[in-house]
């Protein structure tokens, strides 16, 4: 899968040029003075780990959102300020991470919508003309077969967009993109969900786009097929571009390791959980055995085996799209697993509804928070008891007991001993925390239920360093309490240096274990978390 060789940076020609461009949203800095050309005709890859800002600067160069400072200029024309639709005229054209298409029409049609602005086809023209419109459809028609002949969907043009596979809907939305007569395409995350195969399928069609003259620059969080694809690489990072150039040269900057990895140290303070062999309770809280889930045709999770026992912080890390939110979700029963066991406290509960999981100890801190916003904190905690409530019978839903309700009670005050700012901000609507004190709010929501196993999905996702400390440094106090906390974070430095152990997921499956400290010491790590060692074998192909 070997990229064709391109005329050196000195003769390209700039198609798309990008200066001092900035977004603001509230006090979000999503984009600072961000900087960087696309030459005609190469494929340029724009990565960085999540939140660095990657979807926000797609945005910015189709012209959905408008930078505050900065302008983008597309054949040495400024675009900025123009609408969608304008730019695309343009020869501009992009897909988005969902593939949009229109289920009820075939597969041919989906490709030749796009065209009806270019040949300026109207129901006023079929009126005024019918002739001249059968010829323009006619020509959209043809136009739309040669476009799916480009992406290998040529003998599917008359089956229903509906019937096509994952990947085939991914590939039917960069035909359709081609169909507005594209010079340069834009593609955001086109590989995500995709099979090995269905990957392979895809960067071959973006090599032939490439050799029809078209440049392609495209979002990716899958590294190994970034580095078989792309010519060159801009990396983000917070916002602002950390490095650019070919896959060989950005792969091994330790500045980009580090912004993938993190780099801010935290105090654990804690002495670390006993070990299996000297745990008097042998029987894990949660084992996984060789888990898998799929969505559609795509693995999300294969062979999973993983274990946590009584007061364990285990950390799963891996990069953007690894499959650690659906690991997650598959112990809190919000998706089916295709095989394999999730068993908590030694019984089986692949089972098992998800509210009953919740009754039975297991609490889900969501990415993003998730909070009722114009709520109060006080709230939102209350929320959080519901299950418990539930559980103790219905007429405590609308009238608890005495008993009941002092326990709840009293797990919202130890809550808010543990997050004293939170105390401070009871009555305050949760729509109006600052990203640390709304973090905090999540866990404690998770907490009012008294589980025995705690899942944090990216607690320090959005948040500055400081913030993000002070979230993960508390942890260890929850498992000195005998609560099992398992975390998943993309800033695996952090996660690693509060964690007793941790696994590295890479595709949907588990590439290292082991002690947290010797995963920190590990030379591989990088190599792991990153999914770089998988490059070579799709550059063979």
């Amino acid at each position: 899968m070997n990229a064709p060789p391109l005329s050196t940076p000195d003769t390209a020609d700039t198609l798309l040029e990008v200066t001092g461009v900035s977004v603001r949203f509230g006090g979000l800095q999503a984009l600072s003075d961000v900087g960087f050309d696309v030459r005609r005709g190469e494929i340029l890859a724009l990565i960085g780990p999540n939140g660095a800002g990657k979807s926000t600067l797609l945005n910015v160069l189709s012209n959905f959102i408008a930078p505050q400072t900065g302008k983008v200029r597309f054949k040495g024309r400024v675009i900025s300020g123009q609408t969608p639709d304008a730019v695309n005229r343009l020869g501009l054209a992009r897909t988005f991470q969902a593939a949009e298409i229109l289920a009820r029409m075939t597969v041919l049609d989906n490709v030749a919508t796009a065209g009806v602005a270019r040949r300026k086809a109207s129901i006023l023209q079929g009126m005024i003309n019918p002739f001249a419109t059968a010829k323009a459809l006619a020509a959209l028609r043809t136009d739309a077969a040669a476009m799916l002949d480009l992406v290998g969907l040529r003998t599917l043009a008359e089956r229903p967009a509906a019937a096509l596979t994952a990947g085939q809907q991914r590939l039917l939305a960069v035909a359709r993109a081609l169909g507005s007569d594209a010079e340069l395409l834009l593609l955001d995350e086109p590989a995500a969900g995709l099979t090995t195969d269905e990957k392979k399928l895809l960067a071959e069609a973006i090599f032939r786009i490439r050799e029809r003259g078209i440049t392609v620059l495209f979002v990716e969080h899958d590294l190994a097929f970034v580095s078989s694809l792309a010519d060159r690489l801009v990396v983000l990072n917070h916002g602002a571009v950390l490095a650019k150039g070919d896959p060989q040269t950005v792969r091994h900057d330790p500045a980009v390791i580090a912004a993938y990895l993190g780099n801010t140290d935290v105090r654990a303070g804690r002495k670390p959980a006993p070990s299996a062999s000297s745990c008097r309770e042998d029987t894990p809280v949660l084992r996984l055995d060789r888990l898998s889930v799929r969505y559609g045709q795509a693995d999300a999770l294969v062979n999973v085996s993983l274990e946590a026992r009584r007061g364990e912080i285990v950390t799963l890390i891996g990069a953007n799209g690894a499959g650690k939110s659906t690991l997650l979700k598959a112990i809190a029963g919000l998706v089916a697993p295709a095989s394999g066991d999730v068993a908590f406290n030694g019984k089986s509960i692949a089972r098992v509804p998800m509210e009953r999981r919740t009754a039975t100890g297991i609490a889900l801190a969501p990415e993003g928070r998730q909070l009722f916003g114009t709520l109060s904190v006080r709230d939102n905690l209350q929320m959080g008891g519901y299950t418990g409530l539930r559980g103790a019978g219905l007429v405590n839903l609308f009238h608890p007991r005495r008993a009941v309700a002092r326990e709840m009670s009293e797990t919202m005050d130890d809550i808010l001993t543990f997050f004293p700012r939170l105390k401070e901000r009871i009555d305050q609507q949760a729509g109006t925390l600052s990203g640390g004190e709304g973090q905090m709010l999540a866990i404690g929501r998770a907490l009012m239920s008294r589980p025995q196993l705690l899942m944090l999905d990216e607690p320090s996702f959005g948040l500055a360093p400081q913030v993000t400390r002070e979230i993960l440094e508390s942890l260890p106090r929850l498992a000195e309490r005998g609560i099992t906390v398992l975390l998943v974070e993309q800033n695996a430095h952090c996660a690693l240096q509060v964690a007793d152990r941790g696994y590295v997921l890479v595709n949907g499956q588990i590439a290292l274990e082991g002690s947290a400290a010797a995963l920190l010491d590990s030379p591989d790590i990088g190599e792991a978390y990153l999914g770089w060692q998988d490059s070579e074998s799709c550059e063979a192909v």
